[in-house]
Parts: C-alpha cells; sequence; structure tokens
C-alpha cells in the first residue's frame, strides 16, 4: 500500500513537471510568435514610412522635371544634327536646374551601335570620337568607333582663371543591341549606367560647369556621326538619387 502510494505521487509530480514544461514551452512559442508578429510589423511600418516620404516625391520629381530632348527612334547619320535652346524647354523657372534639388543634372538614353569598321563606311575618320549629345562644351557624350568606348566630357575650374576638362572613357560598349545610358552628374560625382549597374564612377577635382538656361543641347554633328539609332533622350535638371536612377 505505500509504494502504491509513493507510485501514485510520483506520476502526480512527473505529470505536474511535465504540464509546467508544456507550458513554458507554449509560452516561450507564443513570446517568439508575438516577437515575430512585432517585427514584421515593423518592418512593414518603415517600408511604408520609405514609401511615402521618400520613394513617392522622388518619383513626383521624375516626372514633374523630366525634360524630353528627343524622344522618337532617330538615326544619326551624317546628314543629322539637331540643336535645342533651353530656355525654349524651361518655360516656369529662371534657371535650368530646379532650386533646392541639388547641383547637377542627369541625361537617361537609349542608344544602338552598328558594327561597322574601317574608314570606308564613314564620312570622317572614324578613329575621332563621334558626338552624340552635348550641352554646349559640358557636358559633351560621344562615341569613339575604333577603340569602341563612351566618352564623357565635363568641364570645370580649379582656379577662378582657366578652365579645365576631365575625359571619363567607358570601354567595350556593346554593339548591335539597344542599351539604356544614363549619365548622372551630382555635384564633383560622375557616374556613368548601362542597363542599370553603375559602369563607372569618378570625381573632379571641383564642381563642373554648366551654362544654365542660356545653353542648347546639340544631339549628332553633320559629316561626323556614329551612324547609330538612339531614342529616349530625356534631361533632368537636377541630380537624381540612386533610388530615382534604379526606377527611370
Amino acid at each position: 500500500m505505500h509504494i502504491l502510494d509513493n507510485s501514485k505521487e510520483l506520476f502526480g509530480r512527473i505529470s505536474r513537471i511535465s504540464l509546467e514544461n508544456h507550458i513554458a514551452h507554449k509560452y516561450k512559442m507564443n513570446q517568439s510568435v508575438i516577437f515575430m508578429i512585432a517585427g514584421i510589423c515593423l518592418l512593414l511600418v518603415m517600408l511604408a514610412l520609405y514609401y511615402v516620404y521618400y520613394y513617392l516625391p522622388s518619383q513626383s520629381n521624375v516626372g514633374k522635371y523630366q525634360i524630353p530632348i528627343l524622344t522618337s527612334e532617330t538615326t544619326l547619320d551624317e546628314t543629322f544634327s539637331e540643336t535645342t535652346q533651353i530656355a525654349n524647354l524651361v518655360s516656369n523657372r529662371p534657371t535650368l536646374m530646379v532650386p533646392k534639388l541639388g547641383y547637377g543634372i542627369t541625361f537617361t538614353w537609349e542608344m544602338y551601335i552598328p558594327n561597322l569598321a574601317g574608314n570606308a563606311a564613314w564620312e570622317n575618320n572614324y578613329s575621332v570620337i563621334k558626338p552624340i549629345f552635348s550641352m554646349q562644351d559640358s557636358p559633351q557624350v560621344g562615341y569613339n568607333p575604333k577603340k569602341n568606348y563612351l566618352s564623357v566630357i565635363t568641364k570645370y575650374r580649379d582656379n577662378p582663371f582657366y578652365a579645365q576638362f576631365s575625359e571619363i572613357k567607358v570601354p567595350d560598349i556593346k554593339i548591335q543591341k539597344w542599351c539604356k545610358y544614363i549619365l548622372a552628374i551630382s555635384g564633383r560625382t560622375i557616374q556613368i549606367w548601362i542597363d542599370g549597374i553603375i559602369i563607372k564612377t569618378e570625381y573632379l577635382p571641383s564642381l563642373p560647369v554648366f551654362y544654365d538656361i542660356q545653353s542648347a543641347i546639340t544631339v549628332g554633328q553633320i559629316n561626323n556621326n556614329f551612324h547609330g539609332k538612339i531614342r529616349n533622350l530625356i534631361m533632368y535638371p537636377y541630380p537624381l538619387s540612386y533610388t530615382e536612377l534604379q526606377n527611370i
């Protein structure tokens, strides 16, 4: 009888311990679930705040301030050149760059480069840079067909009396396919993107020189073109953010 009572007591203790362990385990699981739900909710709140306060305003600026230069598909043969006065494109403010959005400018365009080799296919020497577009003399964007590189020339002043020019070369440009290019100038930083990837980043010794609203944009150059095609050439008169550059 005594042994039976001890067995019952031992069984009761084991049952209580098992129940307590079960309750503790369930409590820990509930805590984990609560923490997980709280973490997901916090992440959703942060994403919502980013979307409302950063993404939407940036997309609004992109749509609001973009300036189309050449939208239709255009072949830059030896007869083509087109110049547009910036003052005719910006009518609602006295400056090209948008106030309070930073010092800089952004260009985007799509380009198709054919496979042409040798001087026989060119009106001018194919070893020289063929202008694609330029805003006066800064920036200047061109293509060297012989060495197959994209050239970006930017003017800057490292003293009050003389101007200097910096050339960025992007080698191994893809030919015989459409690619999307971005030239992003933000302060002293110059970036070149191709098909959504940053290909080149360089820094000028001082701020670049732009000629503001009095300048003109020229696409192509008669008797010195690269025989390729461009489309959707758009200028943004401010330095786009990283997020904006990823989404345009």
